[in-house]
């Protein structure tokens, strides 16, 4: 294991990560360990250089900063590896820690999950957290960031088999074009993907892309409540049903701001992005009271929206060839439908893989890494994506396996209802804390079929 002091290097040379978002900070802690030099690129511009210090507003590059954020117990304890104590000095500085399930209301599929406690969520802004997670890397004395820079185009060696650097520019002004050398290059750009497509323009085939369509929509803004606005709660989330594909979250965040994000599948059930609008659509999902309490409330910024198409997986580790000098993390190789809240903790756990490989050296790395990623990531789709194919909104699924997959999770929540063991199974798995196969035991197949719906009323 990569050792946890405050970067250095081990003479391994410099290292580049393009994007300075969740994925691309936690690569770039990792990189800290073994490169004598690590430099985040990143298009944006942050104030003060990139050091931190702000954390108010979602950035452009992040266009999903101003929704619901939750950092899952899985995802705490990896940035509590490469950061210790971290957790505590975001509460320190205003963010909300909550214990899961006894200061969380979660309704899944109609059912009110036991309220076992069982474990600590870190709640905060995306901005807020991406900002201090960005000032713990550059705290280490050999990294960088250059941020107003995007990077369009590899360098490689005359016959293609190392990337060697990248060519950087600001945004809209290619005669400032200059090359960076690096004997890594780790493209954290997001779904985008240019790393697949650099292997392209080198020779490579591009990874498969494996892609569901979803068409959810959000809708958020922040409010201003009292501390005791849902009761002992701090976090409210109703989930989406096939009958009724529309969905709501509301967290307490730093400074005692609360987020409120709806979300719909299908344009039908798209939030809207008026105010008064999109306050009936939330009062039509929240508990009248809680309804009452948001109409109430001090609104502090306007509705944000935010369209996902399609949940995506890039298999690098089926590639058959794959140049030295050059990886992909976050979500140029996973990205998961965002209302499960899985996204920045698999980033973390794709960044533990990557530092389990450096630690056998940086040989065959591409290769060693993408296999490692699998991994970490496969559950986490595999769940994500059998809840996608539950509603009937998302195409490409047979009606007999959505309705299949729909009675499955509506027995198992009314299982969870009740019964504190199938309630931790259902969160380990929606948090990673544990694997979705846990759903699989005996007890808990059991306790769900005790559940399963037995006539057509029951499936509504």
């Amino acid at each position: 294991m990569v050792k946890t002091a405050r970067g250095g290097g081990t003479g391994t040379g410099h290292a580049l990560v393009l994007g300075a978002g969740i994925g691309g900070l936690c690569a770039a802690r990792v990189l800290s360990e073994v490169f004598d030099r690590v430099t985040i690129l990143e298009r944006d511009a942050f104030a003060g250089g990139g050091g931190g210090g702000g954390g108010g507003a979602a950035r452009r590059g992040v266009p999903q900063g101003a929704h619901v954020h939750s950092l899952t117990v899985r995802g705490a304890n990896v940035l509590e590896e490469f950061f210790p104590g971290f957790v505590d000095e975001l509460a320190a500085e205003g963010a909300t820690l909550v214990t899961a399930l006894s200061e969380v209301s979660i309704v899944f599929f109609g059912s009110l999950l036991h309220r076992v406690p069982l474990g600590t969520v870190l709640q905060a802004g995306r901005p807020f957290l991406e900002d201090r997670l960005r000032a713990k890397v550059c705290a280490a004395p050999n990294v960088r960031v250059l941020d107003g820079r995007e990077a369009i185009a590899p360098l490689a060696t005359p016959d293609r088999t190392r990337v060697t650097g990248a060519r950087v520019a600001r945004p809209g002004a290619p005669d400032t074009a200059e090359d960076i050398g690096a004997d890594l290059v780790v493209d954290a750009m997001g779904r985008a993907g240019r790393g697949a497509i650099w292997l392209r323009t080198l020779g490579y085939d591009k990874p498969v892309e494996q892609r569901m369509r979803v068409d959810v929509a959000y809708a958020s803004r922040r409010y201003r409540l009292p501390p005791d606005a849902l009761g002992p709660d701090r976090a409210l989330l109703v989930g989406a049903t096939p009958a009724r594909p529309r969905g709501l979250v509301l967290t307490q965040q730093e400074h005692d701001l609360w987020v409120l994000s709806l979300y719909g599948f299908g344009s039908a059930d798209h939030p809207p992005t008026t105010p008064d609008e999109f306050l009936s659509f939330a009062r039509e999902l929240a508990p009248f009271e809680v309804g009452e309490t948001l109409r109430r409330a001090e609104p502090v910024t306007d509705v944000a929206a935010f369209a996902y198409p399609h949940a995506l997986r890039r298999h690098f580790q089926r590639l058959r060839r794959l140049p030295d000098g050059l990886i992909s993390t976050g979500d140029a190789i996973c990205s998961l439908n965002p209302i499960y809240g899985a996204g920045m903790t698999v980033a973390a756990l794709e960044a533990a893989a990557l530092r389990d490989c450096l630690a056998a050296g940086t040989r065959d790395l591409p290769r060693r890494f993408y296999r490692s990623a699998a991994k970490a990531l496969h559950l986490s789709w595999l769940f994500a994506t059998l809840a996608d194919r539950s509603m009937p909104q998302v195409p490409g699924t047979h009606p007999a396996l959505a309705a299949l997959l729909a009675k499955s999770f509506r027995a198992t929540m009314a299982a969870a209802a009740t019964d504190a063991k199938v309630a931790t199974a259902v969160w380990n798995a929606v948090s990673l804390t544990g694997s979705p196969a846990g759903l699989a035991h005996p007890r808990i197949v059991a306790a769900t079929l005790r559940h399963w719906p037995r006539t057509a009323a029951d499936d509504n």
